[in-house]
């Protein structure tokens, strides 16, 4: 460029925002403007996630520098293939914001894998010990899930109980490990049809032996901690917070441990053998939920019950034995047989109620118990029943990997080491999004809403029309709402944005891969 036109520039660029846009004006179409790729999201989540320690715990190399933007493009986009992160990388100031030195491609990602899941444990000890000094006693919460998947070619992948309720899919389970806050702590990948109970071993010997925690109380469902779980964490010296099924109860209660008339609204405490505490509680809006529920069952039946007979009333030849046999199946499906009888009087069919059965079968209905082998003096009846129902943060992070914002499915990784890999990042992108939410949580803003306000903040860039080349870049001065969102988040933006030194690209184009729209 002329030197008089070099000089106005660096003057432009060292004053206030909207000098570009008078340079612009004064050139006489020799500069130009224009809208440059968005930063504003993409910046805030890269502050994020490096105040929170994880650019730091992947460490600086190339393979680092890729596992970092999987875990930054899966809190922009939910769900993304490593192609879409990719093609997610060019539409925005990726490059420049994060200084990348070396183009990479798809291959590049899906390579990355196996070097992410080598340092998992690496990673997750780095973040544990970059957190604030625990204290003496620890509480950790730990759950697991499961993940349905679209094909066969998954390495974990075999048939199981499937909680998405998907039938003819195969799946994955996952197990997650937080902190007493529902802060992740760590992510494993199991085959599709390991047990619950199984998982539970691996995460004793994670806080034991690899983050060297001392005073764990591990709280589970009653399904992941029972009688060899209980076992494995009192040998290494850590306590349990779990729940007792039905079964369990009504055998307390046949053995006199317990007594029905102590499941009231107030939890209340019974000591039992070996040191074992049992905290009883009823809870009154679960018992009007399974009441209505019953009755709403026998509404049904009672309506099929009558469409049934209406039907043998106008068919003379059509058989009792087949209508008692569809509507036998219907009070099995229901599970009311205890309860409620169905039997044949004069070829017509008739619905009894067993009223002391019914009432057997609801005697424990919105009751549950805790059971601990913590000391008293270590935590009261109402903190251990409290701790117990912290179990809810866990299964609000699993919704929020699965079905909300990160979409964790489908998965578009074949191998074990990119399945973990992929439940690696997700578990991170998970810990910017908990951050993102707790500070725009006083805005009524929800953490999509926030980032896509700030998508819109793009980069300004000065061109010369006769070369193409931008002489130079400002960021614009963010609109009202999205200062409350950087303020909320204590961040100050940037006055410019760095020139990117490379071109990300990939190497499936696609018109390649997508059917076209032509018979």
């Amino acid at each position: 460029l002329p030197a008089q036109v070099l000089e106005a520039v660096r003057r432009a660029v060292a004053q206030p925002a909207d000098s570009l846009a008078k340079l612009a004006d004064t050139s006489d179409g020799s500069l130009r403007l224009r809208q440059g790729p968005s930063m504003g999201a993409l910046w805030t989540i890269d502050q994020v996630a490096q105040r929170l320690g994880i650019k730091k715990a992947l460490g600086v190399t190339r393979e680092a520098e890729l596992s970092y933007w999987q875990v930054l493009a899966r809190v922009l986009r939910p769900g993304p293939s490593l192609l879409a992160m990719v093609r997610l990388a060019t539409n925005c100031a990726a490059a420049a914001l994060l200084g990348w030195q070396r183009a990479f491609t798809e291959d590049d990602l899906y390579a990355n894998g196996a070097w992410l899941e080598g340092r998992h444990a690496v990673i997750e000890r780095r973040l544990w010990q970059a957190r604030p000094a625990p204290p003496k006693d620890q509480l950790f919460l730990y759950d697991v899930t499961s993940s349905y998947l679209e094909g066969d070619y998954n390495a974990l992948a075999a048939w199981g109980y499937n909680r998405d309720h998907k039938e003819g899919k195969k799946q994955v389970v996952v197990g997650l490990l937080t902190d007493s806050q529902g802060e992740p702590i760590s992510i494993q990948v199991y085959r599709g049809n390991t047990s619950d109970l199984k998982t539970f071993g691996q995460q004793v010997h994670k806080l034991k032996k690899e983050l060297g925690c001392e005073g764990v109380t591990l709280v589970g469902d009653r399904g992941m901690i029972r009688t060899d779980q209980k076992a494995a964490a009192q040998k290494a010296q850590f306590h349990f917070i779990t729940a007792l099924t039905k079964p369990q109860i009504e055998k307390l209660l046949a053995d006199k441990v317990l007594q029905l008339e102590l499941f009231e609204e107030k939890v209340h405490e019974v000591l039992g053998e070996n040191g074992r505490r049992f905290v009883l509680r009823r809870n009154p809006v679960r018992q009007t939920e399974v009441q209505r529920a019953r009755e709403q069952k026998q509404q049904a039946l009672e309506a099929a019950l009558k469409k049934a007979n209406t039907y043998l009333d106008e068919h003379p030849r059509a058989k009792v034995a087949t209508q008692r046999r569809h509507l036998a199946a219907r009070l099995e499906s229901f599970k009311v047989q205890d309860w409620l009888r169905l039997t044949v009087h004069e070829q017509r069919l008739v619905l009894t109620l067993d009223a002391p059965a019914l009432q057997a079968a609801a005697q424990l209905d919105g009751c549950y118990v805790v059971e601990t082998d913590l000391k008293t003096a270590h935590a009261d009846a109402q903190t251990i029943h409290d701790r117990y129902k912290d179990l809810a943060l866990v299964e609000r992070d699993f919704r929020t990997l699965k079905t909300g914002h990160l979409e964790i499915r489908p998965w578009f990784v074949c191998t074990e080491d990119n399945t973990q890999a992929h439940a690696l990042t997700a578990m991170l992108a998970l810990k910017v999004r908990r951050h993102l939410e707790r500070a725009w949580w006083s805005l009524e803003v929800t953490v999509e809403e926030g980032l896509s306000e700030l998508e819109q903040l793009c980069v300004i860039e000065l061109v010369h029309p006769g070369s193409g080349k931008v002489v130079a870049r400002q960021v614009p001065e963010p609109s009202a709402r999205q200062k409350q969102l950087l303020e909320a988040l204590k961040l100050v933006l940037p006055s410019t944005v760095p020139e990117a030194h490379v071109t990300v690209g990939t190497r499936k184009k696609i018109d390649q891969v997508r059917k076209s729209l032509e018979k």
